[in-house]
């Protein structure tokens, strides 16, 4: 299907945050004008017909709040029903909830959008309850659609997280152990999140479910290995990574979570951070390309050269 322009404004919530940003410079590159929700006057959706929700409490690596349970419930449950209904109120035409893989839970493997969900932290719970309640809410609904899109990790420019760390190594010549970490994972670069939330924005069709839940994807899964030496090679010369015994890091990984116990603190190294290296997690995208008719835009080289130029400019 041709790309038409959207004939409304599109709502964005957390459009101040990474992917936000980038979605509202999308798409009015695309000649889509958007309206940013605001928490202070949540009942606003300035007419708008289409939302993309994705205002949230982001996984806390170090969280201070008295109660992280009823704060991810508060930020990731709660927001996400009430402004649902809001929308359904005003007849909202398409709700996009952006969700995450964390959803499945944290067990190595490559899922497809069938697999039962067994969140593992209190921010894949909380997204978890959001995406039952907005079933419950949309079932049955004929004028207004429900899509959860759930995400693995996204990079791109601005990004945070486990990516920015990499960038840092990288950019201070570390090479790395992580020559056997061949177990790839999935992830995707923002510009293919923005085109694809796009896509959905533009389709018309509407003999299509009320309710329905996406994982979406690069499309091709890169290992640790792979990632941390395309990022290297965009600053430097060589792989920078090294071989090191997988079973030695594993050790060392055990070592390290008895250690955060008795010493009650955080050690580099542990069992979670063991896992994001060297296993397995994998998500496939196939259902929403096929019902879509979408393919990435831009390949996970490319993206890793938008990133790494992005962060080089900035230090």
């Amino acid at each position: 299907m041709d790309r038409q322009a959207v004939n409304s404004q599109v709502c964005i919530t957390g459009a101040n945050g990474f992917i936000g940003k980038s979605l509202d410079r999308y798409l009015r590159q695309h000649g889509i004008t958007t309206f940013h929700w605001n928490r202070s006057n949540p009942l606003d959706l300035n007419g708008c017909k289409m939302i993309v929700h994705l205002a949230a409490r982001v996984h806390q690596m170090n969280d201070s709040a008295v109660n992280p349970e009823s704060e991810y419930r508060r930020g990731n449950r709660d927001l996400t029903v009430n402004l649902a209904k809001q929308a359904l109120e005003q007849e909202v035409e398409k709700f996009i909830f952006i969700s995450s893989v964390k959803v499945i839970g944290e067990s190595p493997g490559k899922y497809d959008i069938n697999v039962s969900c067994n969140p593992a932290d209190l921010y894949g719970i909380s997204k978890k309850e959001a995406e039952d309640e907005l079933c419950e809410l949309f079932a049955g609904v004929n004028n207004s659609k429900c899509i959860v899109i759930r995400l693995p990790m996204v990079y791109g420019p601005g990004n945070k997280g486990n990516m920015l760390s990499l960038l840092k190594a990288a950019s201070k010549h570390c090479i790395l152990p992580l020559g056997s970490a061949n177990a790839k994972r999935s992830m995707i670069n923002v510009d293919n999140v923005c085109d694809a939330i796009l896509k959905i924005l533009n389709d018309n069709g509407s003999s299509r479910s009320s309710y329905t839940t996406y994982f979406l994807s690069d499309n091709r899964d890169l290992s640790s290995r792979e990632l941390y030496s395309l990022i290297y090679k965009n600053m430097h010369n060589g792989s920078g990574v090294f071989p090191f015994p997988e079973p030695f890091f594993r050790f060392l990984g055990a070592a390290g979570s008895i250690m955060e116990k008795v010493f009650q603190k955080k050690f580099p190294l542990n069992k979670d951070v063991v896992s994001r290296l060297f296993d397995e997690y994998r998500f496939s995208s196939s259902e929403f390309c096929k019902d879509y008719t979408w393919n990435p835009v831009i390949t996970p080289e490319e993206g890793i050269k938008k990133t790494v130029e992005w962060y080089s400019q900035i230090n």
